[in-house]
């Protein structure tokens, strides 16, 4: 069989799995042996292939990244860090009409910092959150968008889930993605605070007139509760920033940061040993399933590399004689667009192995194109028609029921996020443009 028709029948054959409900990793594991076998023509040579890419992936120290940064998420959990987060938010931006919709931000900034995963951010916030706004007099439409809108940042803000499958797919540095996505993360949070203030000042009765008042408490009481989280903020900032100054690899730094997050659960008399067992039987779920992700990725990566895939997309592409920055944009659409229909691992680990080493042969930065992937990839998790983090929080609602008998639908929750699509559009444009705002740390 011609290159093109092993890739057309691999690429069908995924679309097919995939829109049928097959796991996602099984789907590629499935194409990967269906396309090695037609590219060298001999069965156990394409089974021994697989196999030996699936052990030399496992023996990559990238490896121990993801479960210890999940560890670390489920941990600070634990030890009661969102709660924490979101009392200090609202106390500092108390006096602030809409103050309870800036500490939601906040928090979901600060807490991306603590779980990786947007999902996971937009569960928490959800039972946090929603309860408190509703409860003083906030609309519903703004209430439960705050909490989608800002939940986009789990995936942004280092250390990020998807920032290890991009490099894990691309065969970029993670620590560099790591250290690029915090000054993108930190404008997105300033974007999303100022639709904030600007949804307020179209539509003032969105929130109540006044900033919500704080039942009298003395000042040491207010300073414990604004210092509360800053021990989990400094254990961000110390992992974080060792890998910055190089102190730290990535699986180094997720080592301290699952060590500091265990220390801060025993701190805050969280520890039990039914509770500790728990978080690392969880942990051990959520790591295993994405590093059966990681391994079938590297498996298809192979098998693309193998078939002459990737070699024929470039060649269709240079042959439109597109301007390079005109395939960026297109492949931005693409993400867009995937993105409404498309969970974002599964974009990551269908399109990566393919757009890269084009982008690659451009001439631009692959650290550069990662992020500004997941800006536009993440976009599409409160975009219509399953925009994931928007039925997140339907489902969260399901579990704590509204303040006041209010029926927040999921068209609620959409038209609610709609502010902060915008935001995101245009935090891409300006990654886009100015790329060195993603660079600039490296």
């Amino acid at each position: 069989m011609s290159t093109l028709q092993i890739t057309l029948l691999s690429f069908l054959l995924l679309i097919i799995l995939v829109a049928m409900g097959v796991h996602l990793g099984v789907s590629l594991l499935s194409c990967s042996i269906v396309g090695m076998i037609l590219a060298v023509g001999n069965y156990d040579v394409a089974v021994n292939m697989v196999i030996s890419t699936a052990y030399n992936s496992l023996k990559d120290y990238i490896f121990g990244v993801t479960p210890l940064f999940i560890l670390m998420g489920l941990l600070a959990n634990l030890s009661g860090a969102s709660g924490s987060l979101y009392d200090s938010c609202h106390l500092l931006f108390r006096r602030l009409k809409g103050s309870l919709g800036y500490a939601t931000v906040v928090a979901n900034a600060i807490f991306a910092a603590v779980t990786g995963v947007s999902i996971a951010s937009a569960a928490v916030f959800t039972k946090i959150a929603v309860p408190q706004m509703r409860k003083h007099g906030y609309e519903k439409k703004f209430s439960v968008g705050s909490v989608a809108g800002s939940s986009i940042l789990g995936m942004l803000i280092p250390p990020s889930v998807l920032m290890i499958l991009y490099g894990t797919a691309s065969g970029t540095s993670i620590g560099h993605l790591f250290v690029a996505g915090v000054i993108p993360g930190i404008i997105t949070t300033v974007i999303f605070m100022f639709t904030i203030w600007l949804t307020i000042k179209i539509k003032p009765d969105t929130v109540p007139n006044m900033g919500e008042a704080v039942k009298t408490m003395g000042r040491k009481e207010r300073m414990s509760i604004i210092l509360k989280p800053w021990p989990m903020i400094l254990l961000i900032l110390v992992s974080l920033g060792g890998i910055w100054m190089g102190y730290f690899t990535p699986t180094e730094a997720g080592g301290v940061a699952a060590f500091g997050a265990l220390l801060l659960v025993i701190a805050n008399k969280k520890f039990t040993p039914r509770g500790f067992l728990e978080v690392l039987r969880n942990a051990g779920v959520s790591t295993g399933s994405v590093m059966f992700l990681l391994i079938t990725a590297q498996m298809y990566s192979r098998a693309l590399a193998v078939s002459g895939a990737i070699n024929l997309v470039e060649d269709f592409i240079l042959s439109l004689r597109m301007p390079p920055i005109l395939v960026v944009i297109m492949f931005m659409i693409i993400f867009l667009v995937l993105g409404c229909v498309l969970d974002s691992t599964s974009i990551v680990l269908l399109c990566m192995p393919i757009m890269c080493p084009i982008i690659a042969n451009y001439g631009y930065d692959l650290v550069w194109f990662g992020i500004i992937s997941i800006i536009a990839i993440q976009i599409g998790i409160i975009s219509p028609p399953f925009g994931m983090s928007v039925f997140t929080v339907k489902s969260a609602l399901g579990d704590i029921g509204s303040t006041d008998g209010d029926d927040i639908s999921v068209i609620d929750i959409f038209k609610g996020s709609m502010p902060y699509i915008a935001g995101m559009v245009a935090v891409l444009i300006i990654c886009i443009v100015f790329p060195k705002v993603v660079l600039i740390a490296l």
